[in-house]
């Protein structure tokens, strides 16, 4: 299972000049991966995230390896919800960047949602990608299924959804074993309303039979499993599909061979070019200086007539912007998905610290929380996020154990 997680987190995000080596590297993070899941068997998220923090000081000396300990724990991080940890874990191993500033004299910023709708009424296939580790991406998504909903598309596909997904999802609340990222609470939100709404949940990643093992295979056979799933036999479907990182690359990964297994122009969103980092040395010159002019409160992109800007027009169609994260109570803004805000007071922990709040509908063995966050410490200040009706607020300690259990009424 580790190395199905890891294959999917790296083969993804990173540029090679060859399939041998991203091959090798893919090697090299199977071993890694093994490796942190040696040193954090059956221990808590809380637990476990310190010991990978000081697995990644054994391999300052070791680039590759370090990118990948960072990467796996730029994800626990947001399983966590700590937001701000997760982007210090993703510039970790970055460089300053020193790109020219792209010349956007001529194009207005403007709302992505809107922007988005209405070139989608276009489309019968309309894709997001996200960085797995900021699940900010995820918001975007959510914020759009009511209004792609309202256009007819009736399907909703995700890579991180295993083959049961579906069938899982009936019990009102998403499970731990839908899939590996759908266990961070905005992307079990997201799945669960997609399903509220009336999506068809499609999972389609490595469903057929890998015989090379290559990338080249997975996007081909990941297509087919979606002709198959929906347009075989729903020839005028329309579909979302969320994906990770270069999934949406028109040239090569699976929007191309979508494109050329369905004939369908696929409309292609890219929420991982131009974005906010931990420290703005990091961040591409454009986006700062976007976030820094642009009065917009949400997400938007740029727009000259018809035609939207894009970070690079031969692979994906629009390059979404996100205005930098405001913080309430420790959290960030965003991801509240216009839910109430309860603040946590000090007496919830009980005085052990780092602390878990998970917030549940049922309190299933197997729920994903509807939202979770770790207190550090008596002196740090954080809410959780409430849905409307019952919440099952429970809080407990590094090992996993209950420190409280109450019940919020929204």
């Amino acid at each position: 299972m580790k190395k199905i997680i890891l294959f999917c987190l790296l083969a993804s995000n990173s540029a090679f000049s060859s399939e041998h080596d991203h091959e090798k590297f893919l090697l090299e993070a199977i071993k890694i991966g093994n490796q942190v899941q040696e040193k954090t068997k059956g221990k808590s998220l809380v637990e476990k995230l310190p010991i990978i923090e000081n697995f990644a000081k054994e391999y300052t000396d070791s680039p590759v390896a370090l990118d990948i300990i960072m990467q796996d724990l730029g994800v626990k991080y947001s399983f966590a919800g700590l937001h701000k940890k997760a982007l210090v874990s993703k510039d970790s191993t970055a460089e300053s960047e020193t790109l020219a500033l792209e010349d956007l004299t001529d194009y207005k910023a403007k709302s992505a949602e809107s922007e988005i709708l209405k070139r989608s009424q276009l489309h019968q296939i309309v894709m997001f990608n996200e960085a797995h580790d900021i699940a900010q991406h995820r918001v975007l998504t959510y914020r759009m299924l009511s209004g792609l909903w309202k256009q007819g598309y009736r399907y909703f596909a995700a890579e991180s959804l295993n083959s049961s997904a579906s069938s899982q999802i009936n019990k009102g609340y998403v499970t731990n074993n839908i899939g590996y990222y759908t266990r961070e609470s905005i992307y079990a939100n997201l799945v669960l309303k997609a399903k509220e709404i009336g999506f068809e949940i499609i999972s389609y990643d490595m469903h057929k039979p890998s015989k090379l093992n290559t990338t080249d295979e997975r996007e081909t056979n990941s297509a087919l499993t979606i002709k198959e799933k929906v347009f075989d036999k729903d020839p005028n479907a329309k579909i979302i599909i969320h994906v990770g990182y270069s999934h949406i690359n028109e040239e090569e990964w699976l929007a191309s061979k979508l494109k050329s297994i369905t004939n369908l122009e696929t409309l292609t969103i890219d929420q991982t070019t131009r974005i906010e980092r931990s420290n703005t040395e990091f961040e591409h010159p454009i986006y700062t200086k976007a976030v820094n002019e642009v009065g917009l409160q949400e997400p938007f992109i740029f727009v000259k007539g018809n035609e939207t800007w894009s970070s690079d027009p031969n692979k994906w169609d629009i390059s979404i912007f996100w205005p930098r994260t405001g913080y309430l109570n420790g959290r960030p803004k965003w991801a509240s998905l216009n839910r109430k805000s309860y603040e946590l007071a000090s007496i919830d922990c009980n005085d052990l610290y780092p602390c878990m709040v998970d917030v549940f509908k049922f309190n299933h063995t197997d729920e994903v929380p509807f939202d979770r966050v770790i207190i550090s410490s008596k002196e740090e200040s954080k809410s959780v996020f409430l849905s409307k009706g019952n919440n099952i607020v429970v809080t407990s300690d590094r090992n996993g154990k209950q420190i409280k259990k109450i019940i919020v009424q929204n």
